[in-house]
């Protein structure tokens, strides 16, 4: 089953002149079509500019097209008796954690959205605990949340999600900020929230090795998704990649060299281990296993 659907989605920006008057429009998205089923991990890939975060801005009702569907759960993000439900079901979070924080203690700041619910406190208590140990940030529950690191505010921010109950989480650009291991907690934490919680989770990012980790990868150009498969069909489409301004993972930049120096070897190598099972068919005598 679907939690999402997308059908014919175009969205544009108006344009004002000085007065505030509309006098035409930036189209960012055009004739989208998608489906997310429940559970799945996708990654969405494009440059600046491609319309990938104005997409997601449409799966929650944060933003409405121009023309076109954007269902969750079977219900029109349109429908403004039903918006509170799908803020529920579809939770995000962005890119920078400092503008997500709204209370200065840890536990305080996961408890605000069921706060916001009208839940009980001992249903708040249950749901502030459940989601400090889904992002394994339980033990910092009474620091200060703005003495903790870039990763860590992250975990808190998608914590702060989590303890709304969403079946989905849209992850706009999460570790853009965050240094190289700020960026391995926080995807250590939405890959275990997918694989041990069953969140659906749609990743916006410009890793590549970010989105490699996903189940489904689905390329953005111009406003419209130009590809959409599993990440080793895609990463080994190296110069259809390239040529709208993406890159691909370290190790599969490398076997599409030695592909190009004449060596028979698969593009479809997204990892260090990937890149040693092509080198053991190659010469399996002097590898050792």
């Amino acid at each position: 089953m679907n939690i999402i659907e997308v059908r014919d989605l175009s969205f544009e920006y108006p344009i004002t002149d000085d007065e505030g008057n509309v006098i035409g429009g930036n189209k960012v998205l055009e004739n989208i079509t998608l489906d997310i089923p429940k559970g799945q991990f996708v990654a969405v890939l494009g440059h600046n500019g491609s319309g990938k975060s104005t997409l997601a801005k449409h799966f929650n009702g944060m933003l409405l097209g121009n023309s076109g569907k954007v269902y969750v759960n079977g219900t029109d993000t349109a429908d403004d008796d039903k918006i509170y439900d799908i803020r529920q079901t579809v939770g995000m979070v962005f890119q920078n954690p400092d503008n997500q924080l709204v209370a200065t203690i840890v536990e305080e700041d996961v408890a605000f959205a069921p706060e916001n619910l009208g839940l009980p406190p001992a249903q708040i208590r249950e749901r502030v605990d459940e989601a400090l140990n889904a992002v394994d940030m339980y033990k910092y529950r009474l620091h200060s949340a703005h003495q903790l690191s870039g990763g860590q505010k992250q975990r808190i921010a998608i914590a702060g999600v989590i303890a709304m109950r969403p079946e989905c989480i849209v992850l706009d650009e999460p570790t853009a900020m965050l240094d190289p291991k700020g960026r391995k907690s926080v995807m250590r934490t939405i890959k275990r929230l997918n694989s041990e919680f069953g969140i659906t989770v749609v990743l916006i990012t410009h890793y590549m090795d970010e989105a490699a980790q996903a189940e489904r990868v689905i390329v953005m150009d111009s406003g419209k998704i130009i590809m959409d498969d599993v990440p080793k069909k895609i990463f080994s489409q190296v110069e259809r990649l390239t040529e709208v301004g993406l890159d691909v993972p370290q190790v599969t930049q490398l076997a599409y060299e030695l592909k190009k120096e004449g060596i028979d070897i698969s593009l479809e190598v997204l990892t260090e281990e990937d890149m040693l099972k092509e080198i053991q068919k190659l010469v399996p005598d002097t590898i050792s296993k």
